[in-house]
């Protein structure tokens, strides 16, 4: 599959893929691509988003495929950095498990683990809210942070393009994700961030994902919540820079033990 991507940064520099959350696309990250000048930064639309192509039904595993395929396409034999933000961060944890030679450092925000089995029984409703809510997001985030009009207009058109059934494969995708096979055999360091008032699952998350893998670190945003990474773009730039740099994390980062 042939991903739409927005391509920035200088030739032969280190290269981050920034994965988008939910009825996002990569437009989401260009607050924050545009905080990491030294980065050739690579940002696709995921399958059934944005410009890439929407035919079939969103599944994480096969989108996780589609990224690898661009990676190979755009970067060689990799290995590259990744940034994946909720469904991104899911595909990123997927393309760890499968294509592990392909990813260097990983920055993981907010990957939900098993969220709701029974979530089948009621995905178009959940669609539909999920799409209001992503609205609500987008023009609340964008009032409160440095993000320019035109990105907040890009954003709520990409939200408008998907329906609440187009909404609902990804959320059930989102929703039943668990720890893929062969996670536990990535050794790719990965900080995996949640905001501290995030849900007690996403933060549950996080614990058992460093549990499992080799080079896993959790971390915390302080007084942040589930849309952070959208409402604070110089606090995730700062945060990713510091990651894949080895170099020190902003002080609104905290480690956990």
């Amino acid at each position: 599959m042939d991903l739409f991507v927005r391509e920035s940064g200088p030739v032969g520099a280190p290269t981050v893929v920034f994965l988008h959350g939910g009825e996002h696309s990569g437009r989401s990250w260009q607050p924050v691509v545009d905080r990491m000048p030294q980065y050739r930064c690579l940002v696709p639309d995921l399958p059934q988003h944005g410009q890439s192509p929407r035919g079939g039904r969103f599944e994480i595993r096969a989108a996780a495929a589609a990224v690898a395929e661009l990676i190979r396409s755009r970067a060689g034999a990799g290995p590259v950095h990744l940034a994946g933000y909720s469904l991104g961060a899911q595909v990123g944890l997927q393309m760890m498990a499968t294509e592990p030679k392909l990813i260097d450092r990983a920055v993981l925000c907010s990957p939900i683990l098993g969220a709701m089995p029974l979530i089948k029984l009621t995905a178009p409703l959940l669609g539909l809210v999920a799409r209001v809510s992503r609205f609500v997001t987008i023009q609340r985030g964008g009032r409160q942070v440095k993000i320019s009009a035109a990105d907040i207009e890009a954003g709520r058109e990409q939200v408008l393009l998907m329906t609440g059934r187009q909404v609902a494969p990804v959320v059930v995708a989102t929703a039943s994700f668990t720890l893929p096979e062969g996670l536990d055999q990535s050794d790719s360091p990965a900080l995996i961030l949640t905001g501290a008032e995030e849900l007690p699952l996403i933060r549950r998350s996080a614990a058992t994902l460093a549990q499992q893998m080799r080079n896993g670190v959790v971390a915390t945003a302080i007084g942040k919540r589930h849309d952070w990474p959208v409402r604070y773009p110089d606090l995730l730039a700062g945060t990713i820079d510091g990651w894949l740099s080895r170099t020190d994390l902003p002080p609104e980062i905290t480690l956990q033990p």
